[in-house]
């Protein structure tokens, strides 16, 4: 049987898992990202839009705050957006390709109001400043955040050999695995493995961090990734 690792939270990989075992891929658990949520106010205004980028910006969001209901929600992909409606609330639009850049492009043709930003506390600054450029007030709102988790040296070298790919879906989890190896000795190791990330932004940061490229699947969903590791077995027989 060929093995993924998996290197998203805890509680992600445990909801990931059945989608890999349903295809007859066997799961390591790696996690090596941990969220925690954030205290905090939530902003007294009335905004014109709302936009999640991640399903867990909607849980710990909607845990402490609510909407008033009149603003338009904008979600990057399918499970942001069932997310969102499992709150009760409607998704205005969701960009085609599931990048940052494309709600810029779709933000062009509104007219300019204010966006609030529900992110992690170590969330990437482009859209801020891509939406402000383009006349947008934005209110970036940190509602959660995200740690990496550290190993005993042995036993994450173990957990990693035992699997043929490895998947990473943030890059958080990128940065994760080469604070637990040093770069030479990580970069090497993963070398032996087929690696596969969820979209381009975490392909970058493990270019810029490493030299090494991977595999990206269709879509940038778990699905589409099991997907693309069924066709990468494939081609191994």
């Amino acid at each position: 049987m060929h093995k993924v690792i998996l290197t998203r939270s805890p509680e992600d990989i445990e909801r990931d898992r059945k989608l890999f075992e349903r295809e007859g891929l066997g799961v390591i658990a790696l996690p090596l990202i941990k969220t925690l949520p954030i205290d905090f106010e939530p902003i007294d205004e009335n905004f014109d839009f709302v936009i999640f980028q991640s399903a867990k910006a909607v849980k710990y969001f909607f845990e402490r705050a609510k909407l008033r209901g009149n603003e338009k929600i904008i979600v990057v992909g399918e499970a942001v957006k069932k997310a969102v409606e499992s709150y009760g609330y409607s998704v205005y639009q969701i960009p085609e390709m599931y990048y940052a850049q494309e709600i810029k492009l779709l933000m062009e043709k509104e007219k300019r109001g204010t966006v609030l930003l529900p992110r992690s506390r170590e969330g990437r600054e482009e859209l801020i400043k891509w939406l402000s450029d383009m006349g947008f007030t934005v209110y970036p709102l940190n509602v959660y955040a995200t740690e990496y988790v550290l190993y005993d040296r042995e036993d994450f070298l173990k957990r990693l050999s035992m699997g043929q790919f490895v998947f990473f879906a943030s890059p958080s989890a990128v940065r994760s695995f080469f604070a637990n190896l040093p770069k030479p000795e990580g970069t090497k190791l993963l070398k032996k493995k087929k690696i596969v990330c969820i979209g381009k932004t975490t392909k970058e940061e493990l270019t810029s961090l490493s030299g090494l490229s991977c595999f990206l699947p269709e879509k940038q969903s778990v699905e589409s990734v099991v997907s693309l590791i069924k066709s990468l077995v494939s081609s191994l027989h």
